[in-house]
C-alpha cells in the first residue's frame, strides 16, 4: 500500500505578514537558495568541467552552425535542413551569441541549463531529504560525465535533459504532503508544465514523448495521492494548454524572425514522411552490448530495491519513472525503428529519469531519519571520487559492468535494510557509501563504453578531460565565416570533402550530407559530372586535409561548367592526418 503519511517538508510558499512562521520560511528559502547557487558554482568553476565536450558530428555542427548563423546557412544549401526546427535550442543560443558574441552566448547556455539541472534536482531531494543529503544527490547527478559531456555539446541533447528534469520536479511539486495546488498557483504550475512541453517538443520530439510520458506517470501517483476533484483537473489541464501554445507559439514567432519563410509544421511533416530512420540503424540489438545501458537498468533495479522495502511514494515514484524510461523506449523502437538506442545523444536522452530514479530511491529509504552532520564531512569525498572516476579512460567488458551494477545492487540493499537501525551514524554512513558507490560505478560505465555503433562519438570523460573540443569548434566557426562572406544569399553551395571525409566535421556547418553534397570522390567522372549538373548549384566548397586534395578534385571540373579561381583559406585542425583544414570554393555556371 502506497504511504500517505505526512513528512515534514520545506515550505517554499509566501506570505506578505511580517510573523515568525513567515520569517522562518524565509530563512529556509535563503539556505536553500545559497546551497543551490554553491552547488552550482562548484560544478561550473569548481571541479575542472570543460565546458566544450565534443561534438555528434554532423548533427552537433548542424545545430551550432544555425544557432550562431541564422538561415544564412539554410538560404546557401541546396536542401535546407530541418534542423531549423529545433527552435528551443536555436532561438535562447542565437539570442545569446547574438548579444553577447559566440563564446560567451554559448557559456551564458551551458551555465542556464547547469542552473536548471542543479535547482531541480535539489528541490526534487528537499521534500524528502536534509540539506546535507540534497546537496549529495544534486552533486551526484550534476557531476555525472553523461550530463556534463552533452552540456557542454553544441547539440540539444542537454537542453533536452535539462528541461525533462525541469518537468519531472514540476509533476513532483504536486506531491507534497498534503497539498492539493489551488487557485493561482494550479495556473503557474500547469501553465510551466505546458511550457516546457512545448520547450521540449522544439528541441527534439521523441524527448518530448519520452519525457511527457514520464511526466503523467508521475502525475496519477500525484493525482491519487491528492484526489483532486474533476475541476482541479480541468484547471490544471486548461492551464497546461495554455502554457504549451504561448510558448510554442513564442517560439514559432521567433522561428519566423530568423527563419524567414519557412514553415516549421510543413518542414517537420515533409521530413518526417522522407526519413527513413531505421536507415540510421547499425544493429537493432546493439544496445545489448552497450556498457552505458547498464546505467539505466542500475536507475531500475535501486528503484526496485527502495520499492520492495520501503513502499512510500518517492520509492514508487522513483520506480515508474525509472520503468517508463525503459519501457517507452522499448516500445517506440519497435513501433518506429531509429537510432534511440544507438546514437549516444538520443540514448542519453533516459538518463534524466535514471538518475532522479536513483536520487528518489535513496531519498525513499532516508526519508524520516534524523539529520547527520557526517554527510556534510561526506560530501567531498563524493565530489573527490566523481571527478577522480570522471577522468577515467578505461575501457570495460559488459561482465566487469554486470559485475558494477551487482556491487550498487547489494549497497543499496543493504543500506535499505538498515534503515531501521538505531545507531544513526552506521545507517548514515551506508546511505552516503551507496551514493558513492553508484554515482562512481555510474561514471566507470559510461565512461568504458568505448566507440559503438556508426555514429560519430566521443568519451565521455570529455566531461573532465580536455579533447580539445573547442579548438575544433573555433576552426569550424571560423571556415563557416569565410564560406559566407564570399558568398551571397542567392548562391546554392554543393559541398565536397576528401574521400575519406575527414572534413566532414568542418563541412557540417555548411549542412554537409546526402542532400547537399556535391558527386565524385577525388576527381569527377563523366556520371558525376552528369549529376553535378542536374544539382546546379553556383557555389561548389571544397574540404580536405590537403591542398592538392581539393585541385585534383578542381581540375576535374569541366570547362563548361566555367569555374572560377578558387578562393581559399586554412585552419588548424587535430585528427585529420595534417596540421590543417583546407577550405576552398569556387563559383561554376553550367551552360
Amino acid at each position: 500500500m502506497l504511504s500517505n503519511r505526512v513528512q515534514p517538508l520545506p515550505d517554499y510558499s509566501f506570505d506578505v505578514a511580517n510573523t515568525p512562521a513567515v520569517n522562518a520560511r524565509r530563512h529556509t528559502i535563503a539556505i536553500d537558495a545559497a546551497i543551490t547557487a554553491s552547488i552550482w558554482v562548484i560544478v561550473l568553476w569548481g571541479v575542472g568541467a570543460q565546458w566544450w565536450t565534443g561534438m555528434n558530428a554532423p548533427d552537433s555542427q548542424f545545430s551550432a552552425s544555425l544557432a550562431i548563423f541564422g538561415d544564412q546557412v539554410n538560404q546557401r544549401a541546396l536542401e535546407p535542413s530541418y534542423y531549423w526546427t529545433r527552435l528551443g535550442y536555436l532561438g535562447p543560443v542565437h539570442w545569446l551569441t547574438e548579444h553577447f558574441g559566440i563564446w560567451a552566448g554559448f557559456a551564458i547556455w551551458r551555465a542556464l541549463l547547469l542552473l536548471l539541472i542543479v535547482t531541480s534536482v535539489y528541490w526534487v531531494a528537499r521534500q524528502f531529504s536534509s540539506r546535507a543529503l540534497s546537496t549529495a544527490l544534486t552533486l551526484f547527478i550534476s557531476l555525472n560525465t553523461m550530463v556534463l559531456a552533452y552540456v557542454g555539446n553544441p547539440y540539444a541533447t542537454g537542453t533536452a535533459m535539462a528541461a525533462s528534469l525541469v518537468l519531472f520536479a514540476l509533476a513532483i511539486a504536486h506531491m507534497r504532503t498534503g497539498l492539493q495546488v489551488k487557485g493561482s498557483r494550479a495556473w503557474l504550475l500547469g501553465g510551466a508544465t505546458g511550457g516546457v512541453l512545448a520547450w521540449l517538443l522544439m528541441l527534439n520530439p521523441y524527448n518530448a514523448l519520452l519525457a511527457g510520458c514520464t511526466w503523467l506517470g508521475i502525475r496519477i501517483i500525484g493525482v491519487w495521492l491528492a484526489r483532486p476533484g474533476l475541476r482541479a483537473i480541468l484547471t490544471e489541464f486548461a492551464a497546461l494548454v495554455a502554457g504549451f501554445m504561448l510558448v510554442f507559439i513564442g517560439l514559432l514567432a521567433w522561428g519566423a524572425l530568423v527563419f524567414p519563410g519557412r514553415n516549421w509544421l510543413e518542414t517537420y511533416r515533409s521530413w518526417n514522411s522522407r526519413l527513413d530512420y531505421s536507415s540510421f540503424i547499425s544493429d537493432p540489438n546493439i544496445w545489448m552490448h552497450d556498457l552505458a545501458a547498464l546505467v539505466v537498468l542500475l536507475g531500475f533495479l535501486v528503484a526496485l530495491i527502495a520499492f520492495i522495502f520501503v513502499r512510500n511514494r518517492w520509492s514508487t515514484t522513483a520506480l515508474v519513472i525509472s520503468s517508463t524510461t525503459i519501457v517507452f523506449t522499448l516500445l517506440y523502437m519497435q513501433v518506429i525503428p531509429g537510432p534511440w538506442i544507438e546514437a549516444p545523444h538520443y540514448a542519453a536522452m533516459c538518463w534524466p529519469g535514471a538518475l532522479l530514479s536513483i536520487v528518489l530511491a535513496i531519498g525513499a529509504i532516508s526519508s524520516g531519519r534524523q539529520p547527520s552532520a557526517l554527510l556534510w564531512i561526506a560530501v567531498p569525498v563524493l565530489v573527490v571520487a566523481m571527478v577522480w572516476v570522471g577522468h577515467s579512460s578505461a575501457l570495460l567488458s559488459m561482465s566487469q559492468g554486470l559485475v558494477l551494477v551487482l556491487a550498487c545492487a547489494v549497497s543499496m540493499a543493504i543500506t535499505t535494510v538498515a534503515r531501521g537501525w538505531s545507531i544513526q551514524a552506521l545507517a548514515w554512513t551506508l546511505v552516503i557509501t551507496t551514493v558513492i558507490v553508484v554515482g562512481v560505478s555510474a561514471q566507470l560505465l559510461q565512461n568504458g563504453r568505448g566507440n559503438l555503433g556508426i555514429y560519430s562519438q566521443y568519451p565521455m570523460n570529455a566531461a573532465y578531460v580536455d579533447y580539445q573540443a573547442e579548438e575544433l569548434m573555433q576552426a569550424n566557426i571560423e571556415a563557416q565565416k569565410y564560406l559566407l562572406a564570399h558568398t551571397s544569399a542567392d548562391d546554392r553551395i554543393a559541398i565536397w570533402t576528401d574521400p575519406a571525409r575527414l572534413t566532414a566535421t568542418v563541412a557540417a556547418m555548411q549542412l554537409w550530407g546526402a542532400y547537399n553534397n556535391a558527386p565524385g570522390g577525388s576527381e569527377l567522372d563523366l556520371a558525376d559530372q552528369r549529376a553535378l549538373r542536374d544539382l546546379n548549384p553556383s557555389v561548389i566548397a571544397l574540404y580536405a586535409p590537403t591542398r592538392e586534395q581539393i585541385d585534383q578534385y578542381f581540375a576535374s571540373i569541366p570547362a563548361w561548367f566555367t569555374p572560377s579561381p578558387l578562393e581559399c583559406t586554412s585552419v588548424p585542425y587535430l585528427g585529420i592526418g595534417s596540421p590543417d583544414a583546407h577550405m576552398c570554393l569556387t563559383h561554376i555556371q553550367v551552360r
